[in-house]
């Protein structure tokens, strides 16, 4: 008996170290999507924000076209939410993480276009120097990575130090459990008026937020105050960026920074910096952008998930609009 709880209790263990291991057990059944519920619900638990994420429908059959699209994107362009299949006249499609360092070769036969999707909390860190992660080759052949990996592989690829968060995922994301966190967090909530310290309601308690953005202040936050050279040096660096990539071969270049809930939701909570406005309205600015903060803005529907920091198939489908429209 206390060797099986040995190894039992060790395996379990080992769970936590293992990134690969966590999603081979969620990929056959044996452990659930602790995100099903969305981000902002994973970190809170609170009850009153606990709703399935939409499931979208994806387009069928779009028309092909000689059109190559790149987005260097964060969260928001990652694959479980946009595919190739949501894109017209498309012949090649790659998405990459905006942080990662990526070389690609252009395919000058194709119209090449690029886009640079950020998420607003994250404009001002990202646009503090010219972005160039995206590496264009010009003589040689840039191989796509291979995600296929055997058990052997997913078993040793481990990460040092331990990550709790992972382990209690695995261990405690079923909606028994769930139901005993909803309870803590409630007790917390009204006996004691705290909640998770990564998010924040409205004042209205209607919508739940990311502190990161919603705070009082910092680089993040909505309502941190920017001086207007802080703007003349970000659209300087924008400028810089897209003259870059045009000399490297693109066709066309787009930016498109995707409102924070908070600056849609929740402006109740301070005096909104208007940091999107602010840097798509300079006249010196030269790179096309993807304007969705206005109709965000405008927009008398919720088009963001309940429980979670990003859009929902509404707010997504309007982003998509604005896409293909220049596809």
């Amino acid at each position: 008996m206390k060797y099986f709880f040995l190894i039992l209790f060790s395996l379990l263990w080992f769970l936590g170290f293992s990134g690969s291991m966590a999603k081979w057990l969620y990929e056959k059944g044996i452990s659930q999507d602790d995100y099903r519920y969305g981000d902002l619900y994973r970190m809170s638990n609170l009850a009153q924000f606990k709703a399935p994420l939409q499931q979208c429908t994806v387009p069928q059959n779009l028309p092909v076209g000689n059109t190559s699209l790149i987005i260097m994107g964060d969260s928001f362009t990652e694959k479980e939410r946009i595919e190739k299949k949501h894109f017209k006249g498309l012949s090649n499609y790659n998405r990459y993480f905006i942080t990662d360092t990526i070389k690609v070769k252009l395919d000058t036969s194709k119209r090449n276009v690029l886009i640079i999707e950020t998420v607003e909390r994250h404009f001002r860190e990202r646009l503090s120097k010219p972005f160039t992660n995206l590496k264009v080759m010009e003589h040689q052949t840039v191989l796509e990575k291979t995600n296929e990996r055997n058990l052997k592989d997913r078993l040793l690829n481990y990460n040092v130090p331990y990550n709790t968060d992972r382990h209690e995922s695995i261990l405690f994301s079923s909606d028994f459990f769930l139901a005993f966190k909803e309870w803590k967090a409630w007790l917390n909530w009204r006996l004691f008026n705290r909640i998770d310290e990564k998010v924040i309601l409205s004042k209205d308690e209607k919508y739940l937020f990311y502190q990161l953005d919603a705070q009082a202040s910092g680089i993040n936050s909505c309502f941190d105050q920017i001086s207007e050279e802080e703007i003349k040096l970000m659209v300087d660096n924008l400028n810089k960026t897209y003259k870059h990539y045009k000399k490297a071969g693109f066709d066309e270049v787009y930016l498109s920074i995707i409102p924070n809930k908070t600056s849609i939701l929740g402006t109740d909570l301070g005096e909104y910096n208007h940091l999107i406005e602010r840097i798509q309205k300079d006249s010196a600015l030269k790179t096309p952008f993807l304007d969705i903060y206005t109709p965000y803005h405008n927009s008398k529907k919720i088009l963001y998930e309940k429980g979670d920091s990003h859009w929902n198939c509404e707010g997504k489908q309007m982003w998509l609009d604005l896409v293909n429209a220049k596809l």
